[in-house]
């Protein structure tokens, strides 16, 4: 049986994925804060030629469709890995297979900026610096990190408010170019309704 330490639970995710090696981990926090991606899922295995055959597939709703994602650095070149990951596409309906690579999913600033912002998923933020943080994005629209200092006094640090709410979809975070200054944060999917209570894993 898994350890809780290897599974993976997210806002965006309806079950917890386990969580094989490091590099899965990181897909998975990226996948997670991608303001693109609004679902994933996970399927263990699959059957192909009235066998059983582990697939480890993580799949993805995006904005243009369903995706599978091969990880083609994590799977062994001379097994049947890519062909039942191909099955699983087929049998969700996914508009296709997406490739990705350790270098992919490793590139900065994304990969710290991503591992910085899901540090803070078990912070606590107080209602009021909640309220404060949603009431601006509402009033102002999305705004760029650093406007946050000028237009909010929150009880804890700012920055680390709006990475906990980041983790939980209250806000997102397009983390492409970093966590300076001029990061860009939008309302997310849970801004306006009661916060998620979930107990998130690795």
């Amino acid at each position: 049986m898994l350890k809780r330490r290897n599974l993976f639970i997210g806002f965006k995710s309806a079950k917890a994925i386990p969580v094989r090696e490091p590099l899965v981990r990181d897909l998975l926090i990226q996948t997670t804060l991608d303001p693109d991606v609004s679902a994933i899922d996970y399927q263990a295995n699959v059957f192909s030629d009235d066998r059983v055959v582990a697939v480890d597939g993580i799949l993805v709703d995006r904005c243009d469709g369903s995706y599978a994602v091969d990880i083609v650095d994590a799977r062994p070149a001379a097994d049947q890995a890519a062909v039942a990951l191909m099955q699983v596409a087929l049998q969700r309906n996914c508009r296709g297979i997406i490739e990705t690579s350790a270098a992919d999913i490793r590139a900065e600033p994304r990969l710290s900026s991503a591992r910085e912002v899901w540090g803070h998923r078990a912070m606590h933020v107080h209602p009021d610096d909640r309220a404060q943080i949603v009431g601006t994005l509402e009033s102002e629209g999305p705004l760029e990190l650093v406007r946050f200092d000028e237009l909010v006094d929150t009880q804890r640090d700012t920055r680390a408010v709006i990475y906990s709410l980041a983790c939980e979809g209250t806000v997102e975070l397009d983390l492409r170019a970093g966590l300076g200054a001029r990061a860009m944060v939008r309302a997310g999917r849970f801004a306006y309704s009661a916060p998620l209570r979930v107990a998130y894993g690795a």
